[in-house]
């Protein structure tokens, strides 16, 4: 079967499945059992698999057991094998949410920008990241595949998935971000802030984004200090993701292989780069001011061969689609020197790069 076909039929008969793609790869498919997971079960898998994590680390995520698992879009599997698979059906009651969107229009979104900017300046918060969903009605469920290439072809240098939680939703994702990559004792991470359109190559960047991207590479390179040794932080350089450049520092690190990540992990997220700093001040604000639950968004996601052996990607440019409609997401840190009107507009940017793959 072509993968189009086999992702199709999954999701029709509601079978649980992920797919995704890193730069320069090839397409890698699992379909499989599917279960409910916290942070500290994440590697106590019996088979490798895929993982979705929510932002809130109190929450629970999911894991795709690769009871079927291949590369490319030639799928080496039939519909008799598909359907010894064991059908999962979540109903997550985060399914009847109901998004107000005048709570999230912009003149809503800036009165809680311009909040935010006046408790930093009075101290206790450095950085928070506000965001905000906006739904698109319709079911495109039918699109998946069609959205996945065009994703593919406008973000050669993200990391592109699908995850398919029946009776919850799919969750899509072109995400520039790497939360935290493991192979036996190297560990890989990126601290990425800052956005703006793509400019010539060798335009500064501004102040404000400059000192948000610091933020996040401090707090990063602070937090492998009690888990790793040998940290190398690479010069900051600009990255690109289809119609929008950030600021990006690679990372590398050394960890002992019998040494686990869990500790690290949770450390690590959520980063400031989506949740802000100090990180529990950060939290605490975004719960009373936020207005929405982000379920997935900005949490993490990826494949699990082993302890020693996984990638995590952070859930960003991401879209949850159930076959009432859509929502997409978008955030932009918040630092004293933020500007309300700049930092809605930065939002609304995100969110359009991805809508216009839907249509």
């Amino acid at each position: 079967m072509e993968l189009k076909d086999v992702i199709s039929y999954c999701i029709k008969k509601e079978i649980a499945f992920y797919c995704y793609r890193k730069p320069g790869m090839p397409i890698k498919t699992g379909i499989g059992t599917i279960k409910e997971i916290s942070t500290n079960e994440l590697f106590t898998q019996e088979k490798s698999g895929f993982t979705i994590m929510p932002f809130d680390c109190d929450e629970k995520g999911y894991y795709i057991s690769d009871d079927y698992f291949f590369l490319g879009t030639d799928a080496k599997i039939s519909e008799s094998d598909l359907n010894n698979i064991e059908k999962s059906d979540l109903h997550k009651s985060q399914n009847n949410v109901q998004i107000n969107q005048k709570d999230f229009e912009r003149q809503p979104y800036m009165a809680r920008v311009q909040s935010a900017i006046d408790t930093i300046k009075k101290g206790g918060l450095s950085k928070v990241v506000y965001s905000h969903p906006e739904y698109v009605t319709g079911d495109k469920t039918n699109e998946v595949t069609t959205i996945m290439s065009r994703l593919m072809s406008a973000y050669p240098h993200a990391y592109i998935a699908i995850v398919n939680l029946p009776g919850y939703a799919i969750w899509i994702c072109a995400t520039p971000e790497l939360l935290l990559s493991r192979k036996g004792q190297n560990i890989q991470t990126n601290a990425i802030a800052g956005t703006r359109k793509v400019c010539v190559s060798g335009t500064p960047w501004d102040e404000k984004n400059k000192e948000e991207q610091q933020i996040v590479e401090k707090f990063i390179v602070d937090t492998l200090k009690h888990d790793c040794t040998s940290i190398t932080a690479l010069p900051v350089c600009t990255s690109r993701a289809g119609h929008l450049e950030h600021l990006q520092t690679r990372i590398n690190a050394k960890m002992p292989e019998d040494q686990s990540a869990v500790g690290l992990i949770t450390r690590l997220h959520p980063t400031p780069a989506v949740c802000g700093m100090p990180k529990e001040a950060a939290k605490a604000n975004l719960r009373d001011h936020e207005n929405y639950n982000r379920e997935m968004y900005s949490g993490y996601l990826g494949h699990i061969t082993s302890e020693t052996h996984f990638s995590f990607f952070v859930n960003l440019r991401c879209l949850k689609m159930t076959k009432e409609g859509t929502i997409l997401y978008a955030g932009g840190g918040i630092t004293h020197s933020s500007d309300p009107l700049t930092e809605w507009e930065e939002t609304k940017m995100k969110i359009e790069t991805l809508k216009r793959h839907l249509s």
